[in-house]
């Protein structure tokens, strides 16, 4: 490394500066590779991989078979140390929704922005020196969270044209279907003009060397986005006198070992620890398997010693470094001055690999200084976001006037004119009602309710404290030791408020009921006359919406789910008429486990004449969010979510329901007085308070779902495992009926679902504890090896 003892200002420019890279040689061999690309398909990508990789394509997609045998490949504890990685991955993005909150700028003018995920999405993942599988976690992770419809991988291949099973087993950890053998400037081509075999996506993600980074920024030029510019990656050390010299000695080759252009940085504040940090290094180096990678990086890299950690935290913002370590006594201190870096490490225990692999963020970051105006790859990145504006007439009145001025000032007067032809046409008319106002509403209400004066419960004309409770003929004595001689909050409002705070979302858009049953229930009643009306289901889902129509005299349209499990939204609309009064939708699927597509559902949303209900019963286990922060934007949308599953309260029968006020309002008309008992609202007032175990719990869900659909997919007598979002499984059996009455004699417990529609043969398995799922496997592997082969 190059040492700098108390380098001067002036001087600074220089050290700053990263190695010089000829980029006009390779733009010009990344323009000749598009070239070939663009006219010769995917006869140039085999060509091209025969080139660069010395590998002989049949072909350029990776098979089922390829993919399936990936997990047999690798070892046990480098399968869960992905798996490790992937949900603290997930946890991480998943956090990073950010709420739909519409704001009304003044009255009647109402605005809000939306998350809406790019469609096609391409991510490229080295695999040359060294095969990069925690990148596909860090891209295909956020890309299955926001929803990205189509997702895009290409890797290059081995010698042999194989991909390393390890980038296989993270793409299907991920949901990633679409893996090709491609690698370089030319996968890059592929994914933005499209060949024959792979498809054209709209933005391309991924790290790669000098001719990926040149061949990301060219496509852009061509209308295909990018991640950000990325090239040789980098890491900046500032050390004190309480770092440990083989910590930041380790920490310095973990970035010089990834390619000979990485730039390495040390800035000390201690010439003793600068010192033995590079004798360190040098003792490291020489074990190091890469090592003539490294002593390459090395070379063009620096170390500098500063006179203060003020002077040390300027340099490094204005160096802008990729990764930035902090080794330092005061570290979270100097973590707030820092205004450009990629991603942070904090304290003598945080090593920049923790990032790159498991912590939870993400390792795809800004180089060469881009962190000062860029960020990493975040959930955000996978996303557009798309801002909404309504106006009523009263609006227009109050807002009207500022903007034909604004447009007049400017001299653009058809602008001016599109607000006073509607300020005219609206002189002497009230407002009108928006399709989701009251009025719509009160459609859709039966009308017998619209004047029904609901029960009035004691408590509920009461909510203070009392010296003295003498208005609901309760027993005074409390003979049980529980509390329970008094009747329980009939509004739940404790209860309510700890939810609005977890949920994000007004107390006065929720219901709880006995079981999301009974808001189903309620439902039925509140919208659907007897006989005259009728309810559309999409099966195979959820038995109790059918039934609970049949016990009101509700006619139930079936409209089934493909054999995708897929919705089929015209059909829907189809089967609608002016007294279709509830959609029920169920996303997680039950009993299939597979989220509902949002372009399916919002398109129902905006199309169906009705109340569109949103069953989100196994949202908790899901990659994607749940459509709470969406429900302003939808006044006809009723979401129901229930604490019985991941918040482990079954027994306990709390159901919850979510939706405009008006419809909550309606709920709390017609309901029971006292739905929910004290004894269930001191129960989930409690599990709610335990969140840390609810996140652990969720962690051991992902991991274990994973591993059983491996083990199960692996027996002779299983056809299928379709992939799950909720905490079961879907798997085809071969002789499901046998298989069932074995298990059921072993005292194994799981659904039949073969009746269902699309569901021959399948069997709906729970994800039980690690016995359970033991248990379950073992029996079934005896039953194989006894079951007939087909």
């Amino acid at each position: 490394m190059q040492l700098h003892k108390h380098p001067t200002r002036e001087e600074w420019p220089g050290l700053i500066a990263r190695p010089v890279i000829d980029w006009q040689s390779v733009e010009l061999a990344v323009q000749a590779i598009f070239e070939e690309v663009k006219t010769s398909g995917d006869a140039a990508l085999r060509e091209l991989t025969r080139r660069f990789d010395g590998a002989e394509l049949e072909a350029i997609a990776a098979g089922e078979a390829e993919m399936a045998a990936a997990a047999a490949l690798l070892d046990e504890s480098l399968k869960k140390a992905i798996q490790t990685a992937a949900a603290n991955i997930r946890k991480f993005h998943q956090a990073q929704w950010e709420a739909c909150n519409p704001v009304e700028t003044m009255p009647g003018v109402l605005c809000w922005r939306r998350s809406v995920p790019i469609e096609k999405v391409g991510l490229y993942i080295p695999g040359g020196s060294a095969p990069l599988f925690s990148t596909v976690l860090m891209l295909a992770l956020p890309a299955a969270i926001a929803g990205c419809r189509e997702v895009v991988l290409c890797t290059p291949p081995r010698k042999d044209g194989s991909v390393h099973p390890a980038i296989l087993f993270a793409a299907q950890l991920a949901g990633v279907k679409r893996v090709y053998r491609v690698g370089g400037a030319q996968a890059i081509a592929a994914m933005a003009f499209g060949t024959e075999g792979i498809p054209k996506v709209d933005k391309i993600f991924g790290p790669g060397n000098r001719y990926v980074t040149a061949a990301k920024a060219l496509v852009q030029r061509h209308g295909t986005a990018t991640d950000l510019p990325a090239g040789p990656s980098e890491v900046l050390v500032i050390a004190d006198d309480t770092a440990r010299p083989d910590f930041v000695a380790a920490d310095l080759l973990a970035q010089a070992e990834h390619d000979a252009d990485a730039q390495v940085i040390l800035v000390a504040t201690s010439e003793r620890v600068l010192c033995e940090s590079l004798a360190a290094l040098e003792q490291q180096l020489a074990t190091l398997p890469r090592r003539d990678i490294a002593a390459a990086a090395l070379a063009h890299s620096r170390a500098l010693l500063l006179r203060s950690e003020e002077e040390a935290i300027e340099f490094s913002n204005a160096y802008a470094p990729e990764h930035l370590i902090l080794a330092t006594a005061n570290a979270k201190a100097l973590a707030a001055q820092v205004r450009n870096a990629g991603s942070v490490f904090i304290g003598h225990w945080c090593p920049e690999s923790a990032g790159d692999y498991a912590s939870g963020t993400n390792h795809t970051l800004p180089t060469g200084g881009a962190a000062r105006a860029y960020s990493g790859v975040s959930l955000d990145s996978f996303l557009k976001k798309i801002t909404f504006q309504q106006i009523s007439p009263r609006g227009l009145r109050r807002l009207g006037p500022t903007v034909s001025t604004m447009a007049r000032a400017e001299e653009l007067e058809a602008h001016a004119r599109a607000v006073d032809i509607r300020l005219e046409a609206d002189a002497s008319a009230d407002d009108e009602a928006a399709p989701s106002s009251k009025n719509d509403l009160h459609r859709l209400v039966r009308p017998a309710l619209l004047s029904l004066k609901p029960y009035s419960s004691a408590r509920s004309e009461f909510s203070c404290e009392a010296r003295a409770w003498l208005d609901a003929n309760e027993n005074a004595e409390d003979l049980s030791g529980l509390g329970l001689n008094r009747y329980p909050d009939p509004l739940q409002l404790r209860l309510k408020r700890r939810l609005s705070e977890l949920k994000s979302i007004g107390e006065a858009n929720i219901f709880l009921g006995n079981g999301s049953d009974e808001a189903i229930d309620l439902l039925l009643r509140i919208f659907c006359e007897p006989g005259l009306d009728n309810v559309l289901t999409c099966p195979p889902t959820y038995g109790m919406y059918g039934v609970l129509a049949g016990i009101h005299g509700v006619e139930q349209r079936q409209v089934p789910l493909d054999r995708h499990f897929r919705l089929r939204p015209e059909a829907v609309l189809a089967a609608a008429d002016q007294r279709s009064k509830l959609l029920f939708l169920c996303s997680p699927n039950n009993p299939t486990g597979n989220l509902l597509r949002p372009a399916d559902v919002e398109f129902l949303l905006r199309e169906f004449p009705g109340i569109v209900v949103l069953d989100e019963a196994y949202i908790d286990f899901a990659a994607q969010p749940s459509w709470l922060s969406r429900l302003p934007e939808f006044p006809n949308l009723v979401i129901l979510q229930t604490l019985s599953k991941a918040w482990a309260l079954a027994g306990a029968r709390l159901g919850m329901a979510f939706a405009a006020e008006s419809i909550i309002d309606i709920f709390n008309k017609v309901k029971y007085p006292y739905n929910i008992s004290e004894l269930t609202q001191r129960a989930a007032l409690a599990a709610l308070e335990n969140t840390g175990a609810f996140d652990q719990y969720l962690d051991r869900l992902y991991h274990d779902r994973l591993l059983l659909a491996e083990r199960l997919q692996a027996l002779p007598i299983v056809q299928r495992v379709f992939p799950s979002e909720a905490n079961f499984l879907l798997v085809r059996f071969r002789q499901a009926d046998e298989v069932f009455r074995s298990l059921r004699n072993e005292g194994i417990i799981v659904r039949n679902r073969s009746s269902e529609i699309h569901c021959h043969g399948c069997l709906r398995i729970t994800v039980g504890t690690s016995q359970e799922n033991e248990l379950l496997l073992k029996t079934l592997e005896r039953l194989s090896r006894i079951a007939p082969t087909p």
